[in-house]
């Protein structure tokens, strides 16, 4: 179970990267990479569950020094032939490196971690502590944060098999920076000359800086590793004499488990020999060996110690045939039960046990069904216990016995039924909202002008009422709020008339205006400036007007309601500059 750390689940780069990697793992399988089988969340963070590969990275197991040459090409064929299947899917692994394969004991091979995976030319990132990938194994288009495809993994498996040749990667020391500037711009050092031609222009190629010369993907790749012919290279090495070693040691340490097994066996040798006796042989022409003295006094005369007494007249002879015939026809009968026997067995479908499906993704149902050699067929429906997607009932039930190969029906959830949205429209929000919440649906509210609604009142829900939604789903409110003066429009004249036409719908309205004079007025105690009227347009009548006062702004409210009206403003006989500004209240 590979889980997020708690302070990462709250960096939602993490995150991402993290269900990436499960998205990934679960979107196809192949004996190369490791299977997911589930995927969730839990309350601190997200977790997938992936097969177990028992065995050792191919990190642990380069510290103990280099690999065979034979082995690692096999190790790096296989390697490539698993990039090669993520490749075919659009995937580049980004992160290829020791530590991310997977050597199991059975002689798997297995890449994991796609943590830094992407999508074949995703976007590019520049070289900083958020580069994807690892500096010793990082291809040059990596370390100049470009673009990535397939023949980025070709890269850093290339780096791979030349450590598994030397014992080292090619670029070792220096920061995550130096290590990536190395890779663009040095050459690696030549492998040793002990290296077979064939492998070091192959480990060259896969080294190049230019993507396009490389192997074009992992396939390619493999294929040049399974047509190298090593000949007499196949035989290790001076500088494989710590590999041979191993190889000792594990002779010695076999021969001493058979030295062991052999003491163990010893007791059972003893005991055999101890209560293992021999009957006394009969000697030729009827005589019998001497008996015991007590055993002889307890026969009657003429009985022998090894054939039964036989009646008068029937020859000794005969009766011993007889006794052979029907000892092997015994041995007949009994042989071609064996035979039978063997032939059901071998003939009888070959058997297994129905896993144990429900709870499990579509992808690990299907993993565990291929393990144990069933066919899964596939439903559907609603659930309200399980997510969409999971395995809630199958048929047969786990444990079951049945021939490789049968139909397993496993019942996937289609998630909560859906839930009819009950009508809130003309209802307070809270209300509204407990109301769909009852109903298995969750709401948002967004604050809308509404002229004559009570505040807090919902004015339009979407989707309606009546319509089926998702249980869960999100029913978006419109609820009235606050009343409050909003402007309109504002308009200015010297000297002059102008008229606005403007629409109302709060229930009441008002002209805030302002006016200065230019000059000094006609009288020296009364200034004629301008004056306003205003009119309903619908009725075409004038209902009300005012004068625009010197000095400081000023307002004069209307309690008309909604409609269309026209403020006209006439020039006074005193010259005089005036703004105006009309506001609607809702």
């Amino acid at each position: 179970m590979k889980v997020i750390k708690p302070w990462w689940a709250e960096d939602s780069v993490w995150v991402e990267r993290f269900e990436r990697e499960a998205r990934l793992l679960a979107r196809g399988s192949d004996p190369g990479i490791v299977q997911i089988f589930d995927i969730g969340h839990a309350e601190h963070g997200p977790y997938y569950v992936a097969e177990l590969v028992a065995g050792e990275s191919l990190a642990e197991r380069l510290a103990r020094g280099p690999i065979p040459l034979a082995d690692a090409l096999s190790v790096a064929e296989r390697l490539c032939r698993a990039l090669a299947s993520a490749h075919s899917r659009g995937v580049v692994h980004c992160d290829v490196k020791p530590a991310n394969v997977l050597l199991g004991y059975d002689g798997a091979v297995k890449v994991g971690d796609f943590g830094v995976a992407r999508l074949a030319g995703g976007t590019s990132q520049a070289l900083s502590a958020t580069v994807a990938g690892t500096p010793r194994y990082m291809s040059p288009e990596q370390a100049r944060g470009r673009s990535t495809d397939a023949a980025t993994d070709v890269y850093s498996a290339g780096v791979v098999l030349y450590e598994m040749l030397v014992g080292t990667p090619p670029f070792l020391d220096g920061s995550a920076v130096e290590l990536g500037l190395r890779h663009v711009q040095e050459q690696p050092p030549r492998l040793p000359e002990r290296i077979p031609p064939a492998v070091r222009e192959l480990v060259e190629r896969a080294l190049r800086k230019c993507p396009a010369e490389r192997f074009h993907d992992g396939g390619e790749m493999a294929g040049a590793l399974r047509a190298i012919d090593l000949g007499t290279h196949a035989s290790p090495s001076a500088d494989d004499s710590s590999v041979e070693q191993s190889l000792a040691d594990g002779e010695r340490g076999h021969a001493a488990a058979t030295d062991v097994l052999g003491a163990e066996q010893e007791p059972t040798r003893a005991l055999l020999s101890a209560h293992g006796r021999r009957l006394p042989r009969r000697p030729r022409g009827g005589t019998h060996a001497p008996a015991d003295n007590a055993d002889a006094a307890a026969r009657p005369p003429g009985h022998s110690p090894t054939v039964a007494a036989l009646p008068p007249g029937i020859p000794r002879r005969r009766a011993v045939r007889r006794r052979g015939v029907v000892a092997l026809l015994l041995a007949l009968a009994g042989l071609a039960a064996l035979v039978l026997l063997l032939a059901l067995d071998v003939f009888a479908p070959a058997k297994t046990t129905v896993p144990h499906l429900r709870g499990l993704p579509r992808a690990g149902v299907q993993a565990r069904a291929r393990r144990l050699h069933v066919h899964v067929v596939f439903s559907s429906r609603y659930s309200e216990h399980a997510v969409a997607g999971i395995a809630i009932a199958q048929v047969p039930g786990a444990g079951v016995h049945v021939s490789n190969g049968s139909t397993v029906h496993v019942t996937l959830s289609f998630g909560p039924a859906p839930v009819k949205v009950p009508e809130v429209v003309g209802e307070v929000a809270s209300s509204a909202g407990d109301a769909l919440a009852r109903a298995g649906l969750r709401y948002s509210t967004t604050s809308v002008a509404a002229p004559g609604t009570k505040p807090g009142i919902v004015t339009h829900q979407s989707p309606r009422s009546g319509v089926s939604a998702p249980h869960g789903s999100t029913i978006a409110l419109s609820v009235a709020e606050t009343p409050h003066w909003r402007t309109l429009t504002t308009f200015s004249g010297v000297d002059d008339g102008r008229s606005v036409a403007f629409r109302i719908d709060g229930s009441r309205w008002r002209v805030t205006y302002s006016m200065s004079y230019e000059g000094s007025c006609l009288f020296l105690l009364v200034c004629f400036g301008p004056s306003a009227q205003a009119s309903n347009l619908n009725s075409g009548q004038s209902f009300d007007g005012f004068d625009l006062s010197s000095g400081s702004s000023h307002a004069h409210v209307f309690d008309s309601g909604p409609g269309l009206y026209r403020v006209s403003v006439e020039g006074g006989r005193d010259s005089a500059r005036w703004a105006m500004t009309v506001q609607d209240y809702y």
